[in-house]
């Protein structure tokens, strides 16, 4: 997906090097992207994008530590995904790609319960949790990302996203108990 950025670097060291990067950390990147710009294809353009525009000033992100890499990286998707929404002049929603939101975390819910609820209405359900929640969940338990670096890029408090977190589980746990209860007549109840 980088290969047009891999190009622009001088260096076989330096194209392996943003080439380990990008693998180890692409989820996190696309994740900025799609809370911005909420279409699949726009959002990996927005990665590709950013990784062009490392390459064409090398210096900066080959001075920095990992840690500052990850930094400086997170603020040129998000201003590279900004660029694109000022551009297209609104933001369009699409559908969430299964495979962005589901995955198996005990945390949010029980696999158990999951026969009961299909992954679209799961997918339906988290697409209507207010934003705030909605990108706290994606940054953390689907780019696994910690809290700590969820609240630089969300430019809010470790705490804040503790409560945007909580919020969106518990919303999430009534929608399956309330969703199973209707299914079978009874209350399934969930383990907090």
């Amino acid at each position: 997906m980088i290969s047009e950025a891999l190009a622009v670097l001088e260096t076989e060291e330096q194209r392996n090097e943003l080439a380990e990067f990008y693998e180890k950390n692409k989820s996190r990147f696309y994740t900025i992207a799609f809370g911005h710009l909420h279409k699949q294809e726009e959002a990996e353009d927005a990665v590709q994008e950013a990784f062009l525009e490392i390459a064409n000033k090398p210096d900066t992100f080959f001075s920095l530590s990992d840690k500052k890499r990850i930094q400086y990286l997170y603020a040129v998707v998000k201003n590279v995904s900004i660029d694109m929404l000022n551009k297209n002049g609104k933001l369009q929603s699409e559908e969430l790609s299964k495979d962005i939101v589901y995955r198996d975390d005990e945390n949010i819910i029980e696999n158990t319960l999951l026969d009961n609820i299909s992954r679209d209405e799961i997918l339906s359900f988290i697409e209507r949790l207010p934003e705030l929640q909605r990108n706290a969940l994606m940054l953390v338990c689907l780019s696994e990302l910690s809290t700590s670096e969820a609240s630089q890029i969300l430019k809010v408090s470790e705490n804040v996203i503790y409560q945007r977190l909580y919020l969106a589980r518990k919303a999430i746990k009534q929608f399956i108990e309330e969703r199973n209860k209707n299914d079978d007549g009874k209350r399934i109840e969930i383990n907090s």
